[in-house]
């Protein structure tokens, strides 16, 4: 049997974390949760997931996209599939923006709250071939 693909949810979203975890093991995946991103930059290292799924804004606005830069920084964070989520919608600027270029590629934005069956069709697409 294939291992179970990690994924790591960072979020200081108690709720959130809680009913994603258990949707994406509904879906077959193993989860882990940091409730901040100096925890979630830390399990990132330890559990090296498959896919992280970010929020952008915990206790600063701006705090997901630190997490961000320090998980592209990694080793195993160059390639892995980020996705950032928002309860902000910064779907149309954030995707055309002038982004740096040494600004973190995320693979996806999510727009809260994410409906269970989209969420496990990204995550899907996203680990296709991985």
């Amino acid at each position: 049997m294939a291992e179970k693909k990690k994924i790591l949810l960072i979020d200081d979203d108690k709720d959130f974390l809680y009913a994603t975890k258990l949707i994406l093991e509904k879906g077959g995946y193993e989860v882990f949760m940091a409730e901040d991103g100096k925890t979630g930059v830390e399990m990132w290292k330890s559990v090296a997931p498959d896919l992280a799924i970010i929020d952008m804004m915990m206790e600063t606005w701006g705090e997901g996209f630190s997490v961000l830069s320090k998980i592209r920084a990694t080793d195993t964070g160059k390639d892995t599939p980020l996705f950032m989520l928002s309860a902000v919608d910064l779907q149309g600027p954030y995707q055309t923006f002038d982004a740096p270029p040494d600004f973190p590629k995320v693979n996806k934005v999510l727009h809260k709250p994410v409906k269970a069956e989209d969420l496990l069709a990204y995550i899907a697409s996203a680990l296709a071939g991985k």
